[in-house]
C-alpha cells in the first residue's frame, strides 16, 4: 500500500477508467482518486483490469509518477525490490501466448525459430516469490520487461543511460577507441540500462540480450526495432536473461555508475537516443557524462547496495577490461573462495571446470582468496524440458550469465561475462583473450528462493574439470603444455588433443595436448593425428 501523498499524487492526474458493466450507474467512469482513497495503488491496478479498457502502458506511467521516480515493476504494475527473468532456449519453449505487440518500435519477427516464455522470480521487503513459468510474450505487453522498460521509453524517467556492446550500427557511437557494428575489447562486455528521477533513486536492468534495448526515446527510432521480438538481429532465438533492481538511494545510483565507468561499457552521453539527462543530483549527471571511456585500471569494484533480501544487501562486483583473468574465477576469489556453478556463453575459447584452490596462471595481487572450485554448466532444465547451456548460434544455445553457490552461503549471481579467455595454463591463449580482456558487472544476491530456482535451472551435464575431476591432481605440463589445454591451443606438429572420454586409453590424466609419441598405443586416431576421436 502506498503512502496517502503517493495516492494523493497518482490521484491529481484525474484519470478514469471505465465502470465494469456490472458497476455502471449513473455515471459511466470510476474516477481514479476514488479508487485511491478507498483501496490505493494495488487495488487500482487490479480494478484496471476488471475494467478491460485502461492501457496499462497509462496505468504505468501513474504508478511511476506516484513515487516520482522508476522503479522496477511487475507485468500488473505492482513496484518490487527486484526481479529476474530467465528466457529459455526456443528449442525447449519455443514461441509464446500473447500477441509480439513491437510496442517499443520494430516489425514481428519472422524468425523459424524463436522463443519469449520466461521463468520469473521477485522480491518485495525480503519476501520473494519461487521461480514460476509464464508463457506470455516477453517485452510485448503486460509483463516485467515491458512494463519497466516503458518508464523510460514513454519519456516519464528524468534521465536514462543505455549501454550495450552490440548495437549493430544503431546507434553508431561515437567513442575512442572507435566502435564499428559493435564494440570488442577493450570495451566493457555488458548491456542494460538504467533510469532515476529528480531525487536520484530509480532502478538498473541487467539484459543480456545483444541489440536491446537500443533506445531510450520514442523520437529516435530505430530501423532495426527496438522491442524484443521485433528487432532485425534474432536475439531471442538463444536462452537470454533480465534482471532489474531498485536503487532505493542517490548513492545506490551513483555506486551504478562508477561500476559502469569501471566495467568500461560502451555507451555514448552525447546520443540522447542512449543518454537523457534532464534533471536530478548534479553528481549523477556528472558521472553519466563520463561513460563511454575506456579505463585503464586493473583494480576490482566492489560496493554494496540498500536493497536487502531476507538475508544480506545486494552486492556490485566490476571487472575492469585491464584486469585480465577469467570473469567468474574472479568473482569466486572476491567472494571469500565460494564454490560456483556457472552457465554462460560457452564456447571457445571456453574455460572449462576447475577445483578448489586452483590459481589460473592469468591471475592479480589483487585478490586475497584463491577462487573455489568453478563448474561450467553444460545442460539445465525447468519442469522437465532440459535444454543446452553451451554457446553457439542455434536455437537451443544460452546466452544468459548465470552464477549459483554450491555450498555455504546460498547466492545467486547475475552477471555480464562468459566463461571464455584463457586460465594460462601452458599452451594456452594469452591472459589478454576474449573475456579476460574486457569488463563487466555482476550482481551477487543472497536468497533462498532464488538459489533453489536457479540451482534446479541449472542442474545438469558439467564441462570437463582441468586436471580431471575435482580430487585429483593435475599431470605436469609436457612440451605441448598437457592436462587442461584446450583443442584450440593444441596447434604443434608433434602434439595430439585428447578428449576426456578417451584419457584413459590414451594412458593420460585428461583431456589435454599431449606429445603424439608419448600416447598408449591404444590411443584412437583420427586421420588427422593431431586430434583424438
Amino acid at each position: 500500500m502506498v503512502s496517502n501523498d503517493a495516492e494523493a499524487s497518482l490521484c491529481d492526474h484525474g484519470a478514469q477508467i471505465p465502470r465494469p458493466a456490472a458497476a455502471k450507474g449513473k455515471g459511466g467512469c470510476l474516477c481514479l482518486k476514488m479508487l485511491c482513497g478507498l483501496f490505493g495503488i494495488v487495488l487500482i491496478t487490479h480494478a484496471a483490469s476488471l475494467a478491460g479498457a485502461f492501457p496499462m502502458r497509462r496505468l504505468t506511467e501513474l504508478v511511476a509518477r506516484s513515487s516520482g521516480s522508476p522503479v522496477p515493476l511487475l507485468g500488473d504494475g505492482f513496484p518490487v525490490d527486484w526481479w529476474f527473468a530467465f528466457k529459455p532456449t526456443a528449442e525447449a519453449f519455443p514461441n509464446c501466448s500473447s500477441q509480439l505487440t513491437c510496442e517499443f518500435g520494430g516489425d514481428k519477427s519472422a524468425f523459424k525459430s524463436w522463443s519469449l516464455q520466461y521463468v520469473l522470480a521477485s522480491s518485495k521487503s525480503g519476501r520473494t516469490t519461487a521461480m514460476s513459468l509464464h508463457s506470455d510474450c516477453l517485452g510485448n505487453g503486460a509483463d516485467p520487461v515491458a512494463r519497466t522498460f516503458a518508464q523510460v521509453y514513454s519519456g516519464i524517467a528524468a534521465n536514462y543511460v543505455i549501454w550495450n556492446d552490440q548495437f549493430y550500427g544503431d546507434p553508431l557511437l561515437n567513442v575512442k577507441p572507435k566502435c564499428g557494428r559493435v564494440c570488442p575489447a577493450p570495451w566493457g562486455h555488458s548491456k542494460g540500462v538504467m533510469a532515476w528521477g529528480e531525487d536520484g533513486t530509480g532502478f538498473v536492468m541487467q539484459v543480456s540480450t545483444p541489440d536491446w534495448p537500443g533506445s531510450g526515446s520514442k523520437s529516435k527510432t530505430r530501423k532495426q526495432g527496438n522491442t524484443l521480438g521485433c528487432c532485425q538481429a534474432d536475439n531471442i532465438r538463444v536462452a537470454q536473461h533480465f534482471f532489474a533492481l531498485r536503487l532505493a538511494t542517490s548513492y545506490d545510483t551513483r555506486l551504478v555508475l562508477q561500476a559502469l565507468q569501471r566495467a568500461s561499457v560502451a555507451t555514448d552521453p552525447s546520443n540522447n537516443q542512449l543518454v537523457k539527462l534532464s534533471s536530478g543530483p548534479a553528481d549523477l549527471a556528472s558521472l553519466a557524462k563520463q561513460l563511454g571511456v575506456v579505463q585503464q585500471v586493473a583494480e576490482p569494484f566492489l560496493a554494496t547496495l540498500s536493497v536487502k533480501t531476507a538475508r544480506s544487501q545486494i552486492r556490485l562486483l566490476g571487472k575492469p577490461s585491464g584486469l585480465h583473468v577469467p570473469p567468474w574465477h574472479m568473482v569466486s576469489s572476491l567472494l571469500g573462495g565460494q564454490p560456483l556453478r556457472t552457465a554462460t556463453w560457452w564456447d571457445r575459447p571456453e574455460i572449462n571446470s576447475t577445483r578448489a584452490g586452483f590459481v589460473p596462471g592469468c591471475w592479480s595481487s589483487h585478490f586475497k582468496s584463491a577462487p573455489g572450485e568453478v563448474q561450467v554448466a553444460l545442460t539445465g532444465e525447468w519442469n522437465g524440458e532440459k535444454f543446452s547451456l553451451r554457446g553457439n548460434p542455434s536455437s537451443k544455445s544460452n546466452h544468459a550469465k548465470l552464477g549459483v553457490s554450491l555450498s555455504g552461503t546460498k547466492l545467486a549471481v547475475l552477471g555480464d561475462m562468459n566463461e571464455q579467455g584463457s586460465l594460462g595454463m601452458p599452451g594456452d591463449e594469452p591472459c589478454s583473450a576474449s573475456q579476460n580482456g574486457r569488463g563487466g558487472l555482476f550482481f551477487v544476491v543472497e536468497d533462498d528462493q532464488l538459489h533453489t530456482g536457479l540451482s534446479a535451472l541449472m542442474r545438469g551435464e558439467t564441462a570437463d574439470y582441468v586436471g580431471g575431476p575435482p580430487g585429483e591432481q593435475p599431470a605436469p605440463p609436457g612440451s605441448c603444455g598437457g592436462v587442461g589445454v584446450s583443442h584450440h591451443s593444441c596447434h604443434k606438429n608433434d602434439c595430439t588433443f585428447v578428449k576426456q572420454a578417451y584419457a584413459q586409453p590414451c594412458g593420460v590424466d585428461g583431456f589435454g595436448c599431449y606429445p603424439s609419441d608419448s600416447l598408449a598405443p591404444s590411443c584412437p586416431r583420427s586421420s588427422d593425428s593431431k586430434f583424438v576421436v
